[in-house]
């Protein structure tokens, strides 16, 4: 999720393809049967995923600060607003029909 593109947390980007347009794209179609029908275990991706950034210099915790991460899912009906589908819905704390942002800023002591 931390790619160098200007729209890093879609699933369309992570597959290389255009917004709303590419959302039926087979890449995208794929990526998304993945996220929602993977039998993984959330909490074990997710603590691995914790570990993952504390090991890098880059995104670790330091007395300059530290990276924020946020994922939240909305509960959403229909397929009208790109994105929506069966997911892991973390605002939800379950799988559910809806959309999932992702929120990254810096927090050091002047926030």
């Amino acid at each position: 999720m931390l790619l160098p593109r200007d729209r890093n947390k879609t699933l369309t980007c992570l597959a290389g393809t255009e917004p709303v347009v590419g959302a039926q794209d087979r890449a995208v179609q794929r990526l998304q049967f993945f996220r929602s029908e993977s039998t993984w275990d959330h909490e074990r991706v997710n603590s691995r995923r914790v570990e993952m950034l504390l090991a890098d210099p880059a995104t670790a915790l330091h007395p300059g600060g530290v990276l924020v991460i946020d994922d939240s899912g909305d509960r959403k009906d229909g397929k009208a607003t790109a994105h929506v589908g069966r997911q892991w819905l973390g605002r939800l704390g379950k799988t559910g029909n809806g959309i999932v942002t992702v929120t990254t800023f810096w927090a050091d002591e002047n926030l």
